[in-house]
């Protein structure tokens, strides 16, 4: 299901939003998501949260790819691209090994409340130090 909704959302709404507004969109996302798996207790929840993170999942690497191509040169495009995605695997590679022993450790309430407030941080991150790309200007049509 959080496939289809990503799927969804990424052919429709998000490549028409700014690559900014995306991540925005997708760590807010999370943030909320971690909060109501804290404190979840009804299937209806459980389908709240995934929706949230399938925005997430919709929204954060494609937003992330998008501003790194705009932010750097032609000629250096591939190796920025390049570590952005390595960076992505370290995450995805220590972000499960970390979180689920925390989550094995304390407990879902704590584990998913750390979760948040650390997407909390993230949000701070992404509002205040991410910028918008800037701009071309448009390519005048030869006559």
């Amino acid at each position: 299901m959080m496939g289809l909704i990503a799927s969804l959302l990424q052919g429709t709404v998000v490549r028409r939003l700014p690559p900014l507004v995306t991540v925005r969109v997708g760590v807010v996302a999370c943030t909320v998501s971690f909060f109501l798996l804290a404190r979840v207790s009804s299937l209806p929840g459980l389908y709240a949260a995934s929706g949230f993170l399938a925005i997430t999942s919709a929204t954060v690497v494609t937003g992330l790819n998008s501003l790194g191509s705009f932010e750097a040169s032609e000629g250096e495009r591939g190796a920025v691209l390049g570590r952005l995605r390595s960076w992505g695997q370290v995450g995805r590679a220590t972000g499960p090994l970390l979180f689920c022993s925390l989550f094995w450790w304390v407990g879902r309430e704590i584990a998913y409340t750390t979760g948040g407030f650390l997407m909390l941080a993230v949000c701070v991150g992404v509002f205040t130090t991410l910028k918008s790309p800037p701009i071309a200007p448009p390519a005048l049509k030869k006559k």
